[in-house]
């Protein structure tokens, strides 16, 4: 097994939203479930910068598409509260959950997408403090059975 390229690697300048429990609505229909408009806010201003920088390109692509699927590394810059005035460690976050962040952030990229993020086999991702540049910076590197 071997990791081929330096892969596909994008900074997105928004910031860090965790992907949060659906809400519910019973219908005539059945049951409709929808997400809060932060998290939709979220999902579009990550669709938007993607789509107006062309980040799906074809390294995307090709590295999503290998053999055995892909890694993908993910760097969360999560906005200090507003309270804290300075940041002693970085990596000494609260909320949101790390697992949360992920599932936003593929959601997000993975949207309307024929290609699904299960093809991602592999994480690598961190959160930390940030004073006053929250993002998103995420790498993904295929992998290939050699």
């Amino acid at each position: 097994m071997t990791v081929q390229s330096d892969g596909w690697h994008a900074v997105i300048p928004v910031a860090p939203v965790a992907t949060p429990r659906p809400n519910f609505r019973h219908t005539d229909k059945g049951v409709v479930t929808f997400y809060p408009d932060k998290y939709n806010q979220f999902l579009d201003d990550v669709g938007a910068y993607v789509d107006e920088h062309e980040l799906l390109d074809a390294t995307f692509f090709d590295e999503m598409n290998r053999e055995l699927g892909a890694i993908a590394t993910i760097d969360f810059y999560v906005q200090a509260p507003k309270s804290q005035k300075r940041i002693n460690k970085v990596t000494r976050t609260t909320a949101p959950d790390i697992d949360n962040l992920v599932k936003a952030i593929l959601d997000a990229l993975f949207r309307g997408l024929k290609i699904r993020d299960s093809r991602i086999v592999g994480l690598n991702a961190m959160k930390y403090s940030s004073m006053d540049n929250p993002r998103i910076e995420i790498g993904i590197k295929g992998i290939d059975a050699k």
